[in-house]
């Protein structure tokens, strides 16, 4: 059932920022080498069973989509499963404002573990105002905005980067995200610009994936998907556009 919890306590119980899996029925070997890095670190976590497209979009979220944008967006269809991921990182959103935490650790199923994440986690790291990537790819971030938290710096995003295997959101930014994902028309990996959420890369990574293809991944055309994101006709007539090349061309790579 989309959107039940399982909940699985550990050692170390978050309330105010709980862990939340998301996953697919029937998924448990895929997420086990997860909750088994959990457990051995001590962490609790909770199950999200997420949004299943792989034989289709169920009526029901029907009404939360919009085809039409996502075309115009992306310059081709969106795919079911890209709409079911979508839809269940929106899941996160609306969970944390209906539950009233204060944020959530977000961990897809088949992400990886660093020996560094329970101490990042217990270090109180993650409890940021907007949202952190823990995980991601093509991390570009301008380097003077910046700040040390432990032993790990945080850059603050300065354009979209991938993955959303990894990441800790506040209750501030689950509201944005909300907006922008009603209905769905943008991959999960991001429906906005991460500057324009001021969301930031930790560095180093304290998460990992599997690369394209050597993996469990029901979503890897999602992730392709992104660098079509945000391109339409009669964007250089927009300011927005312009600074946002500005901002682009400053940036410099970050993580990995």
């Amino acid at each position: 059932m989309p959107g039940l919890f399982h909940v699985r306590r550990g050692l170390m119980v978050q309330t105010d920022w709980p862990i939340l899996v998301l996953t697919l029925v029937g998924d448990d070997a895929r997420r086990q080498p997860l909750l088994t890095q959990l457990a051995e670190a001590g962490l609790s976590w909770q199950l999200l069973m997420g949004v299943d497209g792989r034989r289709g979009l169920p009526a029901e979220y029907l009404p939360l989509i919009d085809r039409e944008a996502a075309q115009q967006q992306l310059r081709r269809p969106m795919t079911d499963c890209e709409f079911a991921c979508a839809l269940s990182h929106r899941t996160i959103y609306q969970t944390i404002l209906d539950k009233g935490w204060a944020g959530a650790v977000v961990l897809e199923d088949d992400a990886i573990l660093t020996p560094d994440f329970a101490e990042f986690l217990r270090g109180g790291f993650h409890r940021v105002k907007t949202m952190a990537l823990l995980d991601y790819r093509f991390g570009r971030a301008l380097r003077w905005q910046r700040r040390r938290v432990g032993r790990w710096t945080l850059y603050r995003a300065a354009q979209r980067a991938t993955l959303t295997s990894a990441y800790t959101l506040s209750r501030k930014s689950a509201a944005d995200l909300l907006a922008v994902t009603t209905p769905v028309s943008q991959a999960a990996d991001w429906p906005a610009d991460l500057h324009d959420l001021d969301a930031w890369l930790v560095v180093p990574r304290i998460a990992d994936h599997n690369e394209p293809g050597a993996g469990p991944s029901h979503l890897e055309g999602t992730r392709r998907a992104v660098a079509c994101q945000g391109k339409h006709r009669g964007r250089y007539l927009e300011a927005r556009y312009w600074r946002g090349l500005i901002r682009r061309k400053l940036a410099r790579k970050v993580g990995r």
